[in-house]
């Protein structure tokens, strides 16, 4: 009988949790929000892919977190407030630095970008992408998998 109670209480309290909004947000940002995000990412990257280039050997065994503290440490205003609502993953490739933006529930991308090039490269519009990275940087700072447009 008390199981039973501890169920259905349980059961209310995910309920009312999913009524009231206590979800990850899911949807991709509105386009003033993309703006933003999309100007604070691309100074990032590019701060994290001068971190890259002046370390001695790869970053391995490091979380995303650790990393963009080191590389942000005499400008921690780069790891903006906007982006607390998101995800984001970093990616080494010898020796530049690719930036990630998801969904803070890491089913949707929503925006990619080599440090090296100028602007950010991939923008997402559709859904649903992957949380996943597909640019890939060679010597020359030359991306492949960027957006045609730029």
């Amino acid at each position: 009988m008390l199981k039973h109670r501890v169920l259905i209480i349980f059961g209310f309290i995910t309920l009312l949790a999913g009524c009231y909004g206590f979800h990850l947000p899911t949807s991709l940002p509105d386009p003033k929000l993309r703006n933003l995000l999309t100007t604070k990412l691309a100074n990032l990257s590019a701060v994290v892919d001068q971190y890259f280039n002046d370390l001695h050997e790869a970053p391995t065994g490091k979380d995303p977190s650790s990393l963009l503290k080191e590389a942000t440490h005499h400008k921690p205003e780069l790891l903006a407030d906007e982006f607390e609502s998101y995800v984001l993953k970093v990616q080494y490739q010898s020796p530049y630095a690719v930036l990630l933006l998801c969904t803070l529930d890491e089913t949707q991308a929503i925006m990619e970008d080599a440090g090296c090039s100028v602007g950010v490269d991939r923008q997402v519009t559709q859904q649903p992408t992957p949380c996943k990275f597909t640019l890939r940087v060679s010597e020359g700072c030359k991306v492949k998998g960027a957006d045609k447009k730029r």
